[in-house]
């Protein structure tokens, strides 16, 4: 597969940290990849974007601040297993109800370790956690779910998108990616028969589509 002709910007979804994207960078083979960290795991965040134009890759939680902070020095962005709301509110009845995001986060502080063990098992992954855990960014992270809305920012959008979801998503189901990306001529949805991991399960298919969609910017 041809690399992608651009640097690849890459951020994670909460409960996991920069080496969530090593598959998928393994599979675009040799390219130009700066990965993204909220420090869940680690001493101190690292939420720096580039300072040259690139593409913005992110996952769930990391689409969603994509769509956010991406800025005017982003060429085009691949969310996957994205959206531009999770937590439901009057006008987006099909987000994730507050009292979810609510008992997670009261789950995170009682006992940090056995909460996230059990996000990331309904999200499709078993390995072990990382030693260092930081509640508060976490907590933050939650926070951010719940009430982030970047809707408007997703309909002012002026750089091209793609966007990839999984059909069995457990953490951001059908129903709320088909709200989010209702206008399906502007942002059509590629489905794929997976969960929640895209990046993990499908490293492939997000590689060959990042590299399409750096190709389709650059050509002449």
């Amino acid at each position: 597969m041809t690399s992608p002709t651009l640097p690849i910007a890459f951020v994670h979804g909460w409960a996991f940290d920069h080496t969530f994207w090593n598959a998928t960078r393994a599979a675009l083979g040799p390219s130009s990849t700066h990965c993204l960290d909220f420090g869940f795991f680690a001493a101190q965040p690292a939420m720096t974007l580039p300072e040259h134009p690139y593409i913005g890759v992110g996952h769930s939680l990391g689409a969603l601040w994509l769509l956010r902070h991406h800025g005017p020095l982003c060429q085009g962005l691949v969310l996957v297993n994205g959206f531009s709301r999770f937590g439901a509110v009057a006008d987006f009845p099909d987000g994730i109800p507050r009292r979810v995001i609510e008992r997670m986060r009261l789950g995170l502080r009682r006992g940090p370790q056995g909460l996230l063990h059990s996000f990331r098992q309904r999200a499709g992954i078993e390995t072990p956690l990382p030693a260092h855990i930081e509640q508060g960014r976490l907590e933050t992270g939650l926070k951010m779910l719940m009430d982030m809305d970047c809707r408007d920012d997703l309909t002012n959008l002026a750089c091209p998108i793609h966007i990839m979801a999984g059909t069995q998503d457990a953490i951001a189901p059908p129903s709320l990616t088909r709200a989010c990306f209702s206008d399906k001529a502007a942002h059509p949805i590629q489905w794929l028969e997976g969960g929640h991991l895209l990046p993990l399960t499908h490293a492939a298919d997000c590689a060959r589509e990042i590299t399409a969609l750096t190709q389709r910017i650059t050509a002449p």
